[in-house]
């Protein structure tokens, strides 16, 4: 009976969440297109301002939900994370909606960029001390265990993105846009990930708290861990839709471009989730994402550039697909599937 109320409130907790995080962002993006009309190419200020704002709601409605079921993961050093990334993403939508309050550096306001460089090295402060690091295990925002993995499965993405491009450029399907330079490259790579690691992360965490901590811990136990990976990425691709639709990721594409996206939020989500898996943390899979979608336009600029998105994202999924699939002959899955009624996020 235990286990089935347990399930009960799993199932509860998850169509919540899944309620507000598709009903606040499908709304969100058709207000703006009712007044900016389809995304194009440069993105106007409104959408990329949208497009950011909207990888904030899942870990909003992931707070919103901890908060109103009581979540025992709400630990006083948790609440300082999660008050950092909301008064971010408050002052974010509205330094960009409204008016820059102490203007802007590199094409980003500068005053949520000041609370996003805070937060992030309070992140770190958080997790140097055993006591405070013990606060934020439960809500996987401790850097976990594993920690080689943080080395380990992002250089084994990079040097896929590295393959993919390679492939781009020895067939002709793709030019480099700037003369490769061994250490130019590089530097703007590290120099890339560092500067938006701190003050940036809050858009990533914004997706991976939500997907992979808190929709993560319901649909496992539910699902088991390998249908629970595959519907995850399911649900993570349609939430891209609307905006694929309206032209981005995929101009002019809006049907095959929407089914590529459902096949590489499956690919990615299993190398993601297996990350949070091997180290109990949230952040290797930010940093991985962020890693993905920050860097991937360097390795581009300096390999091969081709304007064919559907050619550039379908090898992305074929060699990201054969990381996966080593990825799901882990035995972490099946411990997982042993664990009934996580849900500790």
């Amino acid at each position: 009976m235990e286990n089935m109320l347990n399930r009960s409130q799993l199932k509860k907790e998850l169509f919540t969440f899944l309620i507000i995080t598709f009903a606040a962002t499908y709304i969100l993006q058709f207000f703006v297109f009712n007044r900016a009309g389809y995304i194009s190419s440069p993105l106007s200020h409104i959408w990329s301002t949208t497009l950011a704002v909207s990888m904030f709601i899942p870990a909003a409605s992931a707070i919103l939900c901890m908060v109103y079921f009581k979540s025992k993961a709400l630990t006083r050093e948790t609440k300082i994370i999660f008050a950092f990334f909301l008064l971010y993403a408050v002052l974010f939508a509205f330094e960009n909606y409204c008016w820059p309050v102490m203007g802007t550096v590199m094409n980003l306001p500068v005053l949520s960029t000041i609370i996003a460089v805070l937060g992030m090295v309070t992140v770190i402060a958080l997790n140097l001390k055993k006591k405070w690091r013990k606060g934020l295990v439960s809500s996987q925002l401790s850097f976990g265990k594993n920690r080689k993995y943080y080395l380990i499965l992002p250089l084994a993405v990079f040097a896929l993105l590295i393959l993919e491009y390679l492939t781009l450029n020895f067939t002709g399907l793709g030019t480099p846009l700037t003369e490769f330079d061994i250490s130019a490259f590089i530097v703007t790579l590290v120099s890339y990930f560092v500067l938006y690691f701190f003050t940036e992360w809050t858009w990533y965490f914004g997706e991976e708290l939500g997907w992979r901590g808190y929709l993560q811990d319901r649909l496992f136990p539910l699902l088991g861990s390998y249908k629970g990976v595959l519907v995850l990425g399911v649900i993570w691709g349609v939430w891209h839709y609307p905006m694929n639709a309206l032209g981005y990721n995929f101009p002019g594409q809006p049907i095959l471009g929407n089914i590529l996206m459902t096949v590489f939020t499956i690919v990615f989500g299993i190398i993601l989730s297996y990350a949070v898996l091997k180290t109990g943390s949230i952040w290797i899979a930010v940093v991985m994402h962020l890693f993905n979608n920050k860097l991937n336009g360097v390795i581009c600029a300096y390999i091969a550039y081709s304007p064919d998105v559907l050619l550039v994202n379908a090898l992305s999924c074929i060699f990201l697909g054969i990381l996966a699939l080593v990825l799901l002959r882990s035995k972490v899955w099946k411990q997982v599937e042993k664990i009934q009624g996580r849900g500790t996020v």
